[in-house]
């Protein structure tokens, strides 16, 4: 009896405090922190390029790895170009360049920013990254060298023509197959700067109009800049080009001689003549670019 009265006090109170209500509290909970690499994964365009900032400026204890990839993978595929380029320009940087075994995602990810819309995005992928690889595949050589052909940006041009230097036999082959194939002017143009000897077959490219004009910058001569210029006119007629695109820039002694071509003939002829020239010092040759022709109307302007 006893018993069951204590069992029925129990019930009875234990009703009662499940029926008292439960007392509220205004304590703020602790917000989930988010990583960097979930950031690039789920964030904006804006928190992807604000993250990407930190890792650049090393504000990401550990640095950059493997871990990374799948928010890489994500920006490669955003909207904002900046956000492909820079992204572009940390993988190359972290998990490419100069290393034994280069992250093959990451390799195959900058292949395909190579090809990008965007110059700024294919230059990050192949300057900072593919360019950096110590043991290039087949495939990445070729890459190389179509970008080589179809891009002649200067720096990048000249970072490919060093980084294939390793890959003289490979570079050859791909590019004997291609001429073999297309007969690309493109491909013959950049052919000795790739390989270090001549292209084959010169004799038929030799009337084709260049892929690209080039661009040759003579050193300025006496303070007659005008009377210089007449002079490397001449010269450059009894090689056969009637009316050379000649131009000054600069002044007085400061002066240099700008010289455009527009046929193969015409540019394999100067660059032959003015090697080893004792009056007409070349001191630099490029290809054309749109953004450097730019840049040299606004020189001429000043």
């Amino acid at each position: 009896m006893i018993k069951r009265t204590l069992c029925l006090a129990l019930t009875t109170a234990s009703v009662a405090m499940a029926e008292l209500p439960v007392a509220s509290t205004n304590a703020p909970t602790a917000p989930k922190t988010i990583s960097i690499q979930e950031m690039l994964v789920i964030g904006h365009s804006g928190m992807k390029l604000h993250s990407l900032a930190m890792i650049t400026q090393g504000k990401v204890k550990g640095g950059v790895d493997e871990s990374f990839m799948p928010g890489f993978k994500v920006c490669a595929e955003d909207k904002a170009t900046p956000v492909r380029s820079v992204a572009a320009r940390i993988m190359g940087q972290n998990l490419v360049a100069g290393l034994d075994k280069p992250n093959p995602e990451a390799v195959e990810l900058l292949m395909k920013l190579a090809q990008d819309e965007s110059a700024d995005v294919r230059f990050n992928a192949v300057y900072h990254g593919l360019a950096q690889i110590n043991h290039k595949s087949d495939e990445v050589v070729a890459l190389l060298l179509n970008v080589a052909a179809s891009s002649r940006e200067h720096s990048l041009y000249d970072r490919i023509v060093e980084s294939l230097e390793d890959s003289h036999d490979r570079t050859t082959q791909i590019l004997d197959k291609k001429l073999k194939e297309e007969d690309s002017i493109a491909t013959f143009e950049i052919y000795a700067d790739m390989t270090g000897t001549p292209p084959p077959n010169s004799d038929k490219y030799l009337d084709m109009p260049s892929s690209r004009p080039k661009i040759f910058i003579f050193k300025g001569g006496t303070d007659d800049a005008e009377a210089y210029k007449a002079e490397l006119a001449t010269e450059l007629k009894t090689l056969g080009i009637e009316e050379p695109s000649l131009f000054i820039s600069g002044v007085g002694a400061n002066h240099v001689l700008l010289l455009k071509t527009y046929l193969t003939k015409d540019r394999l002829a100067v660059e032959k003549a003015f090697v080893k020239s004792d009056k007409f010092t070349l001191t630099q040759e490029m290809w054309l670019t749109p953004e450097l022709e730019i840049q040299i109307d606004a020189m001429r302007k000043k």
